[in-house]
């Protein structure tokens, strides 16, 4: 395996998985890794709870097992935010990498890295969730609660993904990542409909608060990669983070981004400021006690979660906007859970609903009638 990919200490399987050819691809793939055959996950769950540091030693091991509940979920968004109406496919639980603002942190019971075996399950949920759907464009993705990317080199999932999506011309389907594990990725044929995606911030805050990321560069050089693939590619600058040099520290990277990447390949690009939980805040500064961005003025939103302040987050979006736009106008633009108002202010659009966004993005993809693709 390749230096700086994720090499887990050790594999629990669950004896109850379906699938054991799949099973087999990953021990394949983890050559050398101890693997141990257990008859359920409770145990080694309430082991690696009562750890110093559970989150950060669950992130160590991988955990095979078999979803059971739902692949195929709308995302969650938050309650009085304009959302997008983009639906998440839970493959992969939880991530190697160790971001500061993470909320998986409070969001997963179990901390171990965990992958679903039962890909057939997948499959049969996808056929009857989009025979459902077949007059309406979707956006669908990976990477909500789990990078995208991440364990690709041991389960190879982008490949099964694409090939799937490529074949359901009404979706415009994204892998979201932090990594540069894009090797399945070019060896498998792009498709329009096929999103490579990349969370962005700036150098600082990507070194300072996203343990075990790629840096920046690698990042946009990746996605670089993949667009002279033939890909398409996104950005998600989010979350922005107000700290001493802001304003230099993300206008730099949009430059180097626009100095790097076709933009006539970029589907979209989404901007949100930070916002966590209030339950986050303690376990931020107990893991991360280096970190400053829980010292920052802040409010309880509508939602519940702490946030900048208004002005703070329309000073941050009107920068970030305004840069964005000088370099192209022609990207969808959005912001990520945000209030009309500040839509209205920054990004001159007025959407009152998670349907609005969608049907803004997707006409000006050139998606808006379906006979258009079909």
């Amino acid at each position: 395996m390749k230096k700086n990919k994720f090499i887990p200490k050790k594999i629990y399987i669950e004896r109850s998985c379906k699938n054991t050819r799949y099973i087999e691809k990953i021990i394949k793939n983890t050559s050398g890794v101890p693997h141990e055959w257990i008859n359920g996950t409770r145990e080694i769950i309430e082991e690696m709870r009562s750890r110093h540091d559970p989150i950060g030693e669950g992130k160590k091991y991988l955990l095979i097992s078999d979803q059971k509940g739902d692949f195929v979920k709308p995302c969650p968004c938050t309650p009085h935010y304009i959302g997008c109406n983009y639906y998440i496919i839970n493959l992969d639980l939880n991530c190697p990498l160790d971001c500061s603002y993470c909320i998986l942190q409070m969001y997963l019971e179990n901390p171990l890295i965990t992958i679903h075996a039962n890909k057939q399950d997948l499959w049969d949920q996808l056929d009857e969730f989009l025979s459902k759907h077949k007059g309406r464009m979707l956006r669908m993705g990976t990477g909500e609660l789990g990078d995208s990317l991440a364990l690709d080199h041991i389960t190879e999932n982008s490949i099964e993904l694409i090939d799937y999506f490529r074949r359901h011309n009404n979706v415009l389907f994204e892998l979201k990542t932090k990594t540069t594990n894009i090797e399945n990725v070019l060896l498998t044929k792009p498709a329009e409909n096929i999103v490579i995606a990349w969370s962005l911030n700036s150098l600082e805050m990507a070194l300072k608060e996203e343990s075990r990321a790629p840096g920046i560069s690698e990042r946009l050089k990746a996605a670089a990669e993949v667009v002279d693939k033939g890909y398409h590619t996104a950005f998600h600058f989010d979350p922005v983070i107000e700290y001493p040099g802001w304003e230099e520290g993300y206008l730099s990277v949009i430059d180097d981004l626009f100095a790097l990447v076709d933009p006539d390949r970029i589907s979209w690009i989404s901007i949100g400021s930070l916002r966590f939980p209030p339950e986050l805040k303690e376990i931020i500064g107990k893991r991360f006690p280096e970190s400053k961005i829980i010292y920052s003025e802040m409010i309880k939103g509508k939602d519940g979660k702490l946030r900048y302040f208004k002005p703070i987050r329309g000073k941050l979006y009107q920068k970030i906007t305004q840069k964005l736009m000088e370099k192209n106008r022609k990207i969808p633009f959005y912001f990520c859970m945000e209030s009309v108002g500040l839509w209205r202010s920054y990004l001159k659009k007025e959407p009152r609903s998670k349907a609005d966004v969608e049907n803004l993005l997707t006409s000006l993809l050139g998606f808006n009638h379906i006979d258009h693709i079909l």
